[in-house]
């Protein structure tokens, strides 16, 4: 079951509800991960770079990282079999330095489902241990890793990761650490370390307000993510990324950026991360509604199940980047996941979003979809395989 975002996972996760939402992304894009990679390749491999497990409520482990990741690749491999008939290998590695959680993972490994690999517990820093585990990776095996550590420093530059990057069966979810980055960001002792994660020239993209400087860190960063792999791999690596806040405050305490080099893979995270943002939302005035309850002693009747926030981006901004695809009447664009997955990168925009401002121009009359026998509300585009053609009228 996944750690959906309401007001008993919030009991669960007290002091930690940040978590939370980084488990519902990992749990709802790995399982899609499995079940669609499953599907052309016979091995898949997680790897946990910094396992845990941390602060757990539950004696099962499945409010952490490994819990969640060897359920779900079970579950998965069991749906494959039976379902697609399809026989594929999943095996994963956690790593972990401290001897106790170490430990406890070691203890949980044991009841893990007999469908998966047995689960390798490597007491092994990270970064030191990437040669290992490209080694330990098969050449036609896809991985996943999730690198989730306390720090950064040493560990999230693209020069560290690039040996990972460059694997193109490889897609990794880091968290990034903004709110401790952020803050060196104004301790001249930390200029090298800055470099190594933003590059040369990091202090102009810092001098905007909070807003504008989280975007164009955030966007150099990505940048040299992608920068570490041009010239060694076929494709291109693609990036996305989550904002994941504070429960009590509006203030984005990570990043959970998401590397790629197949465009469907960005399309399918940014859909998943599309819905774990909006229950995010609900997330937040949860917590608002239950503090204000039990501050004023009131009955606990309030849920904010169903709650939707209102939309922040300006639709205008997103129908610019539309007509930017077609500079003439009668401009044309195959829109297909490729070309979601340029737009998703240019600018972070909702998918809905982007059928919503598209919908408006069809409606104006200003482009219209080609293979599209009635104009779509809520899918203006079908961009999986193939897509549909749009046609600029004015």
């Amino acid at each position: 079951m996944k750690p959906r975002l309401s007001r008993e996972a919030l009991q669960q996760y007290e002091e930690r509800e940040h978590s939370l939402v980084k488990h519902t992304i990992l749990e709802s894009y790995l399982e899609r991960l499995l079940m669609i990679v499953g599907q052309w390749a016979p091995k898949i491999a997680y790897i946990d770079g910094f396992a845990g497990p941390w602060k757990s409520a539950a004696a099962d482990l499945s409010d952490t990282s490994p819990g969640i990741a060897i359920r779900t690749m079970a579950a998965c491999q069991a749906n494959l079999a039976s379902k697609l008939k399809r026989t594929v290998r999943v095996r994963s590695v956690f790593l972990e330095t401290d001897d106790e959680r170490a430990s406890l993972l070691e203890q949980h490994i044991p009841g893990a489902p007999a469908n998966i690999v047995r689960p390798e517990v490597w007491r092994k820093p990270f970064e030191s241990a990437i040669p290992d585990l490209l080694k330990w990776l098969e050449p036609d095996e896809f991985a996943f890793v999730f690198v989730d550590p306390f720090g950064w420093k040493g560990i999230v530059e693209p020069s560290s990761l690039a040996p990972l990057l460059q694997r193109s069966k490889t897609e990794l979810l880091i968290n990034f650490m903004w709110n401790f980055i952020n803050l060196a960001t104004g301790h001249d002792d930390q200029s090298a370390n800055l470099i190594a994660i933003f590059g040369e020239g990091w202090e102009v993209a810092a001098t905007g307000a909070s807003e504008t400087k989280r975007r164009d860190l955030m966007h150099r960063y990505r940048q040299r993510l992608t920068d570490a792999c041009r010239g060694i791999t076929r494709t291109r690596l693609r990036t996305a990324m989550l904002p994941v806040e504070y429960v009590h405050q509006d203030k984005v305490v990570f990043y959970l950026v998401y590397t790629t080099h197949n465009p469907t893979g960005l399309v399918t995270f940014h859909e998943e991360a599309e819905e774990t943002s909006r229950q995010q939302k609900r997330l937040k005035l949860q917590y608002r509604l239950d503090k204000l309850l039990k501050n004023h002693g009131q009955a606990d009747i309030f849920t904010a199940d169903g709650h939707d926030a209102e939309r922040r981006t300006s639709l205008e901004e997103v129908k610019r980047q539309w007509l930017a695809f077609f500079p003439n009447p009668g401009s044309e664009l195959q829109v297909d996941p490729t070309v979601m997955a340029d737009l998703i990168e240019h600018s972070d925009f909702l998918l809905s979003e982007y059928q919503i401002a598209l919908a408006e121009l069809i409606e104006e009359g200003v482009i219209e979809n080609t293979q599209a026998k009635r104009p779509r509300s809520k899918f203006a585009v079908k961009f999986a395989k193939k897509g549909e053609l749009l046609r600029r009228l004015r």
